[in-house]
């Protein structure tokens, strides 16, 4: 096969498993419930931008230009609607209790919280982070991220008083939308998911979104003044169904962007793993157990990248499925760096156990990859089981021995 139709399968191949866990996930419902909590939280996002500003006075002009740039790059054809709504909103709950403001804080809270848990499910991890972890995080986000974009255009104007940098500052100014979305989407994904993810997968995802972000504005823009049929159906109040509907589209391009990461990140979709199939299973954890008692001989521990490396051709689903299957029976562990290890000394394990506590399936050819372990599949398919009377290290050795023979 040449590199043009591999590329071209490994394309299709990927983007089939796009769709698919957007589907699975249900990317749509977290969007639709992501709008709604976005909604409710745009007031006190908006309260919490303009007083951290009003603090300091360096900044005051800052927090105008700040919110005029988000309503205006972010929010096509209803911008300034909503921004003087918003507004009005904010001037009413600046003059609350601190009670009852933060009563409406809470609306941002849960929103980065339902962000968090739509993240997770889409990268396949689940949140351990401490209640205490989480707010600090969502107040730093909720200040800092205001604070800093903010000085830097407070920075920017001041650089650009200068007429000499008018032709950089046009430039700057035409991509500023394109480049803060890339990075908005980048943090978001690198941070976010409670998982390790590689930079450059997180990178990929946003540059998709930040992409599909600006073409759906124009898109957007382009159906609003082109097809006016809200208006005509609503009238004065079309600003708020187009603003729903706005945020709805949002928060599935983001996500999308999240599930492509995600899918980056995964080998399952990628064409050398294609012909792994599951009747496989239990020469996969026989592996994994091989390839750790291996490395106790040596005195050592392996990372998963070292098994996902060895273990190139299995699917990494299946082979996080079996690492955390052999963790939850006790016979694998991790140490405190989070590599793995065995946990007790094989020859005190029978396979016939290993076999009967997996269920597994002991297939009468084994795949290409697991060769070395066809005369063991041709024994236990003689009329005499004698491969379940071995201990698991008793089988090592035979398929060492094998192995010898063959050389």
């Amino acid at each position: 096969m040449n590199k043009v139709t591999r590329f071209a399968t490994n394309l299709k191949n990927f983007c089939f498993e796009v769709m698919r866990r957007y589907r699975d996930d249900e990317t749509s419902l977290a969007a639709s419930s992501l709008a709604y909590t976005a909604l409710l939280s745009m007031v006190p996002f908006m309260s919490v931008l303009v007083t951290v500003f009003s603090a300091m006075p360096l900044f005051e002009d800052a927090s105008q230009q700040l919110q005029d740039f988000i309503f205006e790059n972010f929010v096509p054809t209803t911008g300034a609607t909503i921004q003087q709504y918003i507004l009005g909103f904010v001037d009413k709950a600046r003059g609350l209790t601190v009670t009852m403001f933060l009563a409406v804080f809470v609306t941002s809270i849960l929103m980065m919280n339902t962000m968090e848990k739509a993240l997770n499910r889409i990268f396949d991890s689940t949140s351990t982070r401490r209640i205490r972890t989480k707010l600090t995080m969502y107040w730093a986000v909720l200040t800092m991220g205001p604070l800093l974009v903010g000085g830097g255009i407070a920075l920017s104007s001041v650089l650009f008083e200068n007429s000499a940098f008018a032709p950089v500052k046009n430039f700057i100014v035409s991509a500023l939308p394109v480049m803060a979305s890339m990075l908005a989407f980048f943090l978001i994904y690198l941070i976010v998911p409670n998982r390790k993810v590689k930079w450059k997968h997180a990178l990929m995802g946003a540059i998709f979104a930040a992409v599909c972000f600006e073409l759906a504005k124009k898109g957007f823009a382009l159906y609003v003044t082109s097809i006016p049929s809200y208006q005509k159906v609503y009238g004065a109040l079309a600003t708020i169904p187009l603003f729903l509907i706005w945020m709805f589209l949002s928060w599935n391009i983001i996500l999308l962007g999240g599930t492509i990461t995600s899918t980056l990140e995964t080998s399952r979709w990628r064409l050398h793993v294609q012909k792994y199939n599951s009747n496989q299973r239990l020469l996969v954890v026989m592996e994994i157990l091989n390839i750790l008692r291996r490395a106790n001989f040596a005195g050592k521990t392996v990372s998963y990248a070292e098994l996902s490396g060895l273990l190139y051709f299995v699917p990494d689903n299946e082979l996080n499925q079996q690492l955390e299957w052999l963790t939850e029976r006790h016979y694998i562990t991790t140490s405190n760096s989070g590599d793995y290890l065995l946990r007790h000394d094989l020859n005190t394990l029978d396979f016939k156990t290993l076999y009967r506590n997996g269920h597994f399936k002991i297939p009468v050819k084994a795949a290409t990859n697991f060769s070395q372990y066809q005369p063991l599949l041709d024994q236990y398919w003689q009329p005499v089981e004698s491969m379940l009377k071995h201990s698991i290290d008793e089988v090592f050795e035979l398929i060492d021995n094998n192995t010898d023979d063959d050389k």
